[in-house]
């Protein structure tokens, strides 16, 4: 029945609290390795370098160099880091000797969500050092350091090797190092006294406040013995990352006073490595070379780059025959074979605009690979002697543009920057019919894959005399007029007569032309270009 307020004083010895005060130990601790993190050398610094190899200016790679131990203040640091760097998307070149897991898998969850690169590597300064006294940049370099990248002696060890599962490409190579070994925990033991305040009511005691008033250290241990929580968590984590559970298992069979070495082989089996490069392959300059340069490339400020020239896409509103460059997309770069797409109706303007697009190439002589169901044939055959004048090959294929085509809504594969638009292109999809067949009989090689949509048509759109006069200018034989069946698929047996009556050169599909190996061959088809 009665009511009353009372404080008292209480001395409590830890082991009589282990439950409460071994969770915020462990969450505090679970990270470190062997050692305290406090023996872990110097906490993670972080800074933007901008490669300097020479021949790179003005579009250069630049990473985001992270050397030293993972501590409970990195992930924010991290966090600023990257706003401060807004939209750049940078690898982050790592060496740590590890430090706290929790803040390990914190940032390795920041790099995932931010879609980061992240490779074991060390960045060598070749002016001064972040930590040099009396190293100051240029202002217009925006805090932003000049180096190289090296593997000899970088490292990735204990908590470290779950910062780095949480890249999107991860790159070790074989001159680095990547070591696991036992989560260890260090537990501090405390007295703890605090002033309880609780009232009484019905007969039953309720805490009103607890303050704490004084803590005294009395003793710590360390001990390599996880918990059943904390396993499925760290467990839950790699996958979570796509790493197999072999790489815990491997880490927590290692005593925590030695270091376990992760091959390339096993890290690659594990899921631990994307691939068995090297980490230059995240910063090289070459990825600034191609076509589609890689997201790190930054050009430097107040530059403008400089890519080879290529003509604008020549289209039309309306229905009608467009024309682009496309550049082969595939592991080509930077020599890739190119070619002229022209899809569409052949309309009276298409000759103009093939006459316009070939005279800003210059003497770049590019295939043509054309895939339309006719047209205009007056037009065609206009079309034909501007392809013969420029001794272009031609064959019958439909573009597979990567990301979009040139007259699609929105489509920004041409940004008016002198970029190609980037496709592959095959016999699928393909047709030509007789306007077509005219400008393909004007190639200097003329290639019909077996599959290929062609044929004159049940009603020819020009007179016999006309179009026969015409191929056999452009080299035909006396029956080529009658080479090519009634408009539909082409099988061998169709492939045969076209070529008996010189319709096509040779046996072979558009392949032959774009097929992105090509650049590897000698002597080098004359559509193979590098982009500077």
């Amino acid at each position: 029945m009665g009511e009353g307020k009372r404080a008292v004083w209480r001395g409590v010895f830890l082991p009589l609290v282990i439950a409460a005060i071994a969770l915020l130990s462990l969450s505090s601790a679970e990270a470190a390795k062997s050692k305290p993190a406090d023996d872990d050398g110097p906490p993670m610094r972080l800074v933007v370098v901008r490669s300097s190899s020479p021949g790179c200016e003005p579009f250069c790679p630049e990473w985001i160099s992270a050397e030293g131990a993972i501590t409970p203040a990195t992930p924010a640091a991290f966090k600023t880091f990257l706003k401060k760097l807004g939209d750049k998307r940078l690898p982050v070149i790592v060496t740590s000797p590890g430090g706290r897991v929790e803040a390990a898998l914190e940032l390795g969850r920041m790099l995932r969500a931010s879609k980061l690169d992240i490779g074991v590597g060390l960045t060598r300064f070749v002016e001064c050092t972040p930590e040099q006294k009396g190293c100051k940049l240029d202002s217009t370099r925006k805090g932003i350091y000049q180096g190289a990248l090296y593997s000899a002696g970088a490292y990735c060890a204990s908590a470290c090797s779950m910062m780095f599962a949480g890249g999107v490409r991860r790159h070790v190579g074989q001159w680095a190092y990547m070591g696991v070994h036992q989560v260890t925990s260090h537990v501090t033991q405390q007295k703890i006294t605090y002033r309880e305040t609780y009232k009484v009511v019905k007969g039953k005691r309720k805490t009103v406040s607890r303050k704490v008033v004084r803590r005294k250290t009395v003793g710590s241990y360390t001990t390599t013995k996880m918990g059943k929580a904390f396993n499925t968590r760290m467990l839950a984590y790699l996958k979570e990352m796509g790493v197999k559970r072999v790489m815990y298992e491997i880490g927590q069979s290692t005593p925590a006073a030695e270091m376990r070495q992760l091959t390339p082989v096993e890290m690659l089996d594990m899921n631990l490595i994307t691939s068995l490069d090297a980490t230059d392959a995240l910063v090289s300059i070459e990825n600034c070379r191609i076509a589609t340069p890689a997201a790190n490339c930054i050009l430097a400020p107040g530059q403008k780059l400089a890519f080879n020239s290529y003509p604008k896409p020549r289209l039309l509103k309306d229905r009608g025959m467009w024309l682009a460059v496309v550049r082969s997309v595939g592991a080509c770069e930077p020599d890739c074979p190119e070619w002229i797409s022209a899809e569409g109706e052949i309309d009276e303007g298409a000759p103009q605009r093939l006459e316009t697009l070939l005279k800003e190439l210059g003497d770049i002589k590019l295939p043509l690979v054309i895939s339309s169901t006719g047209g205009d044939p007056i037009a065609a055959m206009l079309m034909g002697r501007v392809v013969r004048a420029n001794g272009l090959d031609v064959a019958v294929g439909h573009t597979f543009f990567a990301g979009c085509q040139p007259n699609g809504r929105g489509c920004t594969g041409w940004q008016g920057d002198g970029r190609p638009y980037l496709g592959i292109a095959g016999s699928g999809g393909a047709e030509c019919g007789e306007s077509c067949l005219l400008v393909l009989s004007a190639g200097k090689t003329r290639l019909i894959g077996e599959g290929v949509a062609v044929g004159w048509g049940p009603s020819p759109a020009l007179d016999a005399p006309i179009r026969n006069h015409y191929l056999v200018q452009m080299g035909g034989g006396p029956k080529v007029g009658d080479a090519a069946p009634r408009f539909g698929k082409v099988d061998e047996v169709a492939l045969a007569l076209l070529r008996e009556g010189y319709l096509t050169t040779r046996s072979g599909s558009v392949q032959l032309l774009i097929d992105s190996g090509l650049c590897r061959t000698s002597p080098r088809p004359v559509n193979c270009r590098t982009l500077h």
